[in-house]
C-alpha cells in the first residue's frame, strides 16, 4: 500500500462549498421523536498537505447564531482519521471520535459526555457521490448495543 491509497484521500470528496439540509433531535437520550430541521451551508480545505481538512457550518437563516466546524487529522502510521466538532453553543472543542473508510462508509467512534450521562459516539459517512453525500452522529449508552441517532446532514454539491 503506497500512501496515495493509505485513506489519507478519503475526505479529498468533501472539498469545495455545500448546501446542507439538517435534522437533529429536539432532545437526546430520551426517547424524543420530534426534529429540528434547517438548512445550512458549508465548504471545506485541505490542510497540512493534505493529512488534514477544515469545514465550516453555517446556518442558512441568517437569524440563526449557531456555526460549527470539524476538524480532521489522518495519522498514517494507525491509518485513522481523528476528528474534532467544536460550536458556539459548547463552547469547546468535543472530544475527537476515530475511524476510517471501509468499502465507501465512514465509520468514527469515540467517548463523550450529553447531559452529564457518558455516551459512545459514532459519526457515519455514507452515499457519497461526486456531487452529494450524508453524514450522521447516533450515541449510544450501553456500550454500543443499541443506538440513537440524533442528527443527520444531506450535503449537496454547490456548482461553482
Amino acid at each position: 500500500m503506497t500512501h496515495e491509497d493509505d485513506g489519507r484521500h478519503d475526505f479529498d470528496f468533501f472539498f469545495g462549498s455545500w448546501t446542507q439540509r439538517n435534522r437533529k433531535l429536539k432532545k437526546r437520550l430520551v426517547g424524543c421523536t420530534e426534529w429540528d430541521e434547517f438548512a445550512s451551508t458549508a465548504s471545506c480545505f485541505p490542510m497540512l498537505g493534505g493529512l488534514g481538512n477544515i469545514d465550516n457550518l453555517s446556518p442558512a437563516d441568517e437569524d440563526d447564531p449557531f456555526e460549527g466546524m470539524s476538524i480532521r487529522i489522518f495519522d498514517p502510521a494507525t491509518k485513522l482519521w481523528a476528528i474534532w466538532w467544536a460550536d458556539n453553543v459548547g463552547y469547546t472543542i468535543f472530544p475527537p471520535v476515530y475511524g476510517r473508510f471501509v468499502d465507501g462508509i465512514g465509520e468514527f467512534n469515540g467517548e463523550d459526555v450529553q447531559d452529564g450521562i457518558p455516551v459512545d459516539v459514532k459519526f457515519i459517512w455514507s452515499q457519497i457521490t461526486p456531487t452529494s453525500a450524508k453524514w450522521e452522529q447516533a450515541f449510544s449508552t450501553d456500550g454500543g448495543e443499541t443506538w440513537e441517532a440524533n442528527w443527520e446532514t444531506f450535503h449537496t454539491r454547490v456548482v461553482e
